[in-house]
């Protein structure tokens, strides 16, 4: 059998973009095609040029339906591809009204940057994809079962298996010119239900991810999480304030909802009002309660309100002593952020962080305690309480990571480990060594391409993009200058005179003119 080429387009070295190409057989297999998040220099990489050509998939395999995996689809499909896309039900249920707000979204940051004075004369920012590009993509998926196996052209062929990270998510088993992969996709804690039909050991190579690969986190049970939230919205309103929740539309927002209906039926919170401003995240909802039942009727509750427009979100503005949950959950974009302007000067109020928080987004700024950030235009100044909601990931630690792993073998090739940031990726790689005859991991750069050999080590055909590590570090330039800002205005602000003032800024105007 010929050999196989993996080439990373995405989730190497950061945990966004997530995009494998997989050439082999005469087939070419993407799996995902997903948005790129964090810092302004590695959100620039959706606006490139997809770095393959996509008249050439043959298939393309979704791990589940978070932007992160699927952000760019629509894209793909909008640059020529033809390809069917293989998903889960769930998946496919949800990555259409996903899209859609994400195409309206760019629409109005488009717009918005378009109208700006100082983009007069330049050419104009065009939108990644429309709502043309999303029909093309949904006339191509098909939906596959997990365990089935699934056949392509040249004996090529895929099985889904249950990854328990999010409703439709799954590991992709490709079997390509007798070779045997697995790519993890993200992965939940506990173990995953089998597929009775294949064994679940014995690979050639693994690609698995590790976003949190660097920790392990104690065991929150369900009603420990819920008290954590019952007691934090009765400190804020007793202090009069208002409780912000920025959340994934995906699963994070319906878990919250659920705990806060689950928190009233048992009477351990009064009926205060919890507002779902986020449009994007109703629909999901109503996608994913047609796939789980939870036990709960959380839209029968008088109390849990979804906005309905804009007029009723701005409304929220004049209110005190409620519960606001939007998106999005890194506080990237959505309406969260006019929340946050009005809200985060105000010390009764309090922000609750409930999922991840990729380095460089505004969450991790406000996670690290920034005492200054801006918003939309906007300087804002933070008073107002920041804490971390333990308990919701749905993505298993580094015990978890290597469980799954060594449940996974005999691995007789490679195991590459992408989609985390560098202390995740090290301290993964690092946990493994402890792992008999496990091979030692490899921890690809963006755009790096490897010849992957039958039970052999994987050998590097092209090194990645000279770029890829200032693309993937947790600063960029952009989020650098803004924090100095930050600083020199506090410092500025601390000063007593203006003549203080002035020294600083003459400081700083050489320190500018001696680097030229």
């Amino acid at each position: 059998m010929s050999g196989v080429t993996l080439k990373f387009h995405g989730a190497a070295g950061t945990v966004t973009g997530s995009c494998f190409e997989i050439t082999g057989a005469g087939q070419t297999i993407l799996v995902d095609c997903g948005m790129f998040q964090g810092t302004r220099s590695l959100e620039a990489l959706n606006f490139e040029k997809l770095p393959f050509d996509p008249k050439n998939i043959d298939a393309v395999l979704l791990t589940h339906a978070h932007l992160d995996h699927s952000g760019r689809l629509a894209y793909l499909y909008g640059s020529g591809c033809k390809a069917k896309t293989y998903c889960t039900a769930p998946s496919a249920d949800i990555i259409k009204p996903l899209l859609q707000d994400a195409a309206k979204l760019q629409a109005a940051d488009v717009e918005r940057r378009n109208r700006r004075a100082d983009r007069s004369g330049l050419p104009p920012f065009t939108p990644l994809y429309d709502s043309k590009d999303i029909a093309k993509l949904h006339k191509n998926v098909r939906i596959v079962s997990y365990c089935e196996e699934n056949h392509l052209d040249n004996g090529v062929s895929f099985r889904f298996w249950d990854a328990r990270h999010i409703i439709g998510s799954a590991s992709i088993e490709i079997n390509i010119a007798g070779q045997r992969l697995l790519f993890s996709g993200d992965i939940g804690p506990g173990r995953a239900i089998n597929c009775t039909a294949s064994e679940i050991g014995g690979y050639d190579h693994i690609i698995c991810e590790s976003t949190y690969g660097d920790r392990d986190r104690d065991l929150v049970l369900v009603s420990e999480r819920r008290e954590t939230l019952a007691r934090h919205v009765e400190e804020v309103m007793a202090a009069g304030g208002n409780v912000l929740i920025p959340a994934f539309a995906l699963e994070r927002t319906q878990a919250i909802l659920e705990d806060f209906d689950a928190l009233f039926e048992a009477k351990r919170l009064a009926p205060i009002n919890v507002f779902l401003d986020a449009p994007l995240a109703q629909k999901v909802t109503m996608a994913v309660m047609r796939y789980r039942d939870s036990g709960t009727d959380m839209l029968k509750r008088t109390n849990i309100r979804f906005t309905q427009n804009t007029a009723e979100s701005k409304k929220l503005n004049r209110m005190s002593g409620v519960v606001i949950i939007a998106g999005s959950g890194m506080c990237e974009g959505g309406r969260i952020r006019h929340h946050l302007i009005r809200n985060l000067p105000n010390r009764k109020s309090r922000l609750l962080l409930s999922g991840y928080q990729v380095a460089g987004t505004l969450g991790s700024v406000l996670r690290d305690g920034a005492k200054r950030v801006r918003i939309s235009g906007h300087d804002v100044l933070v008073k107002a309480q920041v804490a971390t909601l333990d308990g919701y990931s749905n993505h298993a630690d580094r015990s978890g990571l290597v469980a799954w792993i060594k449940d996974r073998t005999p691995i007789r090739g490679t195991v590459f480990l992408a989609h985390g940031e560098r202390d995740a990726l090290s301290g993964l790689a690092e946990a493994l060594t402890a792992v008999a005859d496990l091979p030692a991991a490899v921890i690809p750069a963006l755009g790096e391409q490897w010849a992957l050999q039958p039970g052999k080590k994987a050998t590097l055909l092209a090194a990645g993009r000279s770029d890829a590590s200032d693309l993937t570090a947790s600063r960029d330039w952009i989020s650098k200058l803004t924090m100095l800002r930050q600083d020199m205005e506090e410092k500025l602000s601390q000063q007593r005179t203006n003549q203080d003032r002035e020294k600083i800024l003459a400081a700083l105007k050489r320190a500018l003119e001696s680097a030229n």
